[in-house]
């Protein structure tokens, strides 16, 4: 007697069920897929006890004839594909044609569905995957799914539900996710009785991200466009004071919501240093891409997608995103912040304004820059330290140069005052900035040493007894292959035999060297990235600049207060140091108003 049997259909239906059906949540996405397929402009979605008592998803799509509600209740039926190359080129949210008939075997289903040339609907009574009764019914075009007692004849997984009020986030979510792909449709959710949303259509996607996020969401988001010949890219990026420890990001695929790995580590580079060490970017991005390049079958609920020859669509998305914050990226005003970007509005109204950033004037940099100062950080002279030219009226030298502490010029436009020998502050037409002094340095110094690396001449500080160290075989190891990269930012290292180094000078301005402690630190951190990669690169330029910025209770006079925000809007990145914090914070003539009562 064979050992291996053909299971029946009702055994096939609840193992399928394991994998499409996880939770609630997987029904209403499952259901909802279908009626956005099948043309609804408005759906309601109706739960009760987090959808495990019951589940409706009533639409106005196009409906199906009796014979089609009969066939969709039969495990791999679908009128979306039709032969094998059909898979290859998937325009639907739905294809496969296992959803609906793992719902069904694993609960008590009712299916009211009506097309448009019908006289009569169709009713389906279903139970644990059983046809139960098939009549008539008078209803309108469209088609409503009830789901109730989720799990019923599966008691070990309905025991692993969550309460309630996890399993209504999670579908919840669905709905979000749904609603920002697909603004063309009303969406509607009612739990227990009682209406939790409701989002009207609308033909603009940022109008539907003001119903769901609030109207206000347009002061901290930045839109990108990017455009080539087989794929469009737009959508919108948080700016990056609303980041958070939380993954509160959209990725729409031709109009599917997904999830991309690869999208995600695109945008975390491009974003950059904008962003505090583990937090994350916000975004709401739409994809179109040519369907013959996405692969959206490698997961069993479709949440993950693979696109082929992705590399130069990732490169772009990159280089876009950077741009984005190199033009947006304006420093943030005295106010509140909201405690997420994704702080859902579930009225569908405008929820309470924020202030997070403006976009930069270029007015702004017109009050502060002083005419004259090179507009590329490449035209200044290399140092680690501050030094300053004698004479703000004549045009740059890069050879002449004045140390800490030099004489006091009377210079164009704004005075600045220093405010507890940490912050300067400066007065601009829109009220004032406050800038932090060691912050502002370390950005500086940041490009400067990342320049070093590329290959500019950088300076240095002679010791004047050089000193050798010794290593243990496994730091010297880790160590030598750093030394080149070392001596090129400013640096003298020799190698003196026996895993010992000899050192003659340093980086000007690096006043913490530590009796070398500085080169375990750079093993440690190697150590960390396992080779010398870009990343490591970067590592170590933010670590030597805020090793030599000036430090906070450090006095500044009028002439190294300018120059140090001449030298930081000079930067590619002004307004934020490597680690991610702010330099610069305005305070608008606005926000005093306002705070004041007048």
């Amino acid at each position: 007697m064979a050992k291996i049997k053909i299971l029946p259909d009702i055994i096939a239906n609840k193992i399928a069920a394991g994998e499409v059906v996880e939770r609630p949540a997987s029904v209403v996405k499952e259901l909802l897929e279908n009626a956005i397929d099948a043309g609804a402009d408005s759906i309601t979605v109706e739960i009760e006890k987090g959808g495990a008592r019951l589940i409706r998803v009533s639409d106005n799509g196009c409906g199906m004839s009796e014979e089609d509600v009969l066939l969709s209740i039969e495990r791999h039926a679908t009128s979306k594909i039709e032969k094998a190359g059909d898979i290859e080129n998937i325009i639907t949210l739905g294809f496969r044609g296992e959803a609906i008939p793992s719902i069904v075997s694993v609960s008590k289903a009712t299916i009211d569905t009506k097309e448009e040339a019908s006289d009569f609907g169709t009713r389906l009574v279903i139970d644990g995957g059983v046809l139960k009764n098939v009549t008539e019914v008078g209803r309108d075009k469209g088609t409503d799914i009830e789901i109730k007692n989720l799990f019923f004849n599966l008691p070990a997984r309905r025991k692993f539900l969550k309460q309630e009020s996890t399993e209504v986030k999670h579908i919840k979510k669905v709905l979000y996710d749904y609603a920002v792909a697909s603004p063309g449709i009303s969406l509607n959710l009612i739990s227990n009785g009682r209406e939790v949303f409701t989002y009207r259509k609308c033909a603009d996607r940022r109008e539907m991200l003001g119903q769901i996020l609030g109207e206000s969401i347009s002061r901290y988001i930045v839109p990108i466009r990017l455009n080539t010949d087989d794929i469009d890219i737009e959508g919108f990026l948080g700016k990056p004071e609303t980041a958070s420890t939380s993954f509160d990001q959209f990725i729409i695929v031709n109009g599917r919501p997904v999830k991309s790995k690869s999208i995600l580590r695109s945008i975390m580079q491009g974003y950059g240093h904008t962003l505090p060490k583990g937090l994350y970017p916000a975004y709401v991005l739409y994809f179109e891409i040519d369907p013959r390049r996405v692969d959206v079958n490698i997961h069993p609920s479709k949440r993950e997608i693979r696109i082929h020859r992705d590399f130069t669509m990732m490169q772009a998305l990159r280089d876009t995103v950077s741009s984005a914050f190199q033009t947006m990226s304006a420093a943030p005003e005295f106010g509140e912040k909201p405690k997420n970007f994704l702080d859902f509005n579930e009225s569908g109204t405008s929820g309470t304004p924020v202030t997070i950033y403006n976009p930069p004037e270029q007015k702004w940099v017109d009050e502060i820059v002083r005419p004259g100062v090179p507009p590329q950080p490449q035209d200044f002279p290399q140092q680690t330290g501050i030094a300053f030219h004698a004479d703000p009226g004549q045009p740059y030298d890069a050879g002449q140069q004045t140390d800490l502490g030099g004489e006091e010029f009377q210079f164009e436009g704004p005075k600045f005052l220093q405010l507890n020998d940490l912050y300067i502050v400066a007065t601009v037409k829109e009220g004032a900035i406050i800038i932090d002094q060691h912050a502002a340095h370390e950005r500086i110094l940041y490009e400067e040493v990342l320049a070093n690396l590329r290959g500019k001449p950088s300076s240095a500080q002679q010791l004047l007894f050089p000193a050798t160290y010794e290593f243990s075989a496994a730091d010297y190891d880790v160590l030598e292959p750093m030394i080149s990269h070392l001596n090129n930012i400013g640096f003298g290292i020799r190698e003196f035999g026996n895993r010992t180094i000899l050192v003659d000078a340093i980086p000007a301005g690096l006043s913490r060297f530590g009796d070398g402690n500085i080169f375990h630190e750079f093993i440690e951190e190697m150590r960390t990235f396992g080779k010398i990669t870009s990343g490591y690169i970067d590592k170590l330029a933010a670590s030597l600049a805020c090793r030599a910025a000036i430090k906070s209770g450090k006095p500044m006079n009028q002439t190294e207060m300018r120059y140090l925000v001449d030298r930081l809007f000079a930067t590619s990145s002004p307004f934020h140091c490597p680690h991610g914090r702010p330099t610069i914070v305005k305070l608008t003539l606005d926000e005093l108003t306002r705070r004041f009562g007048r």
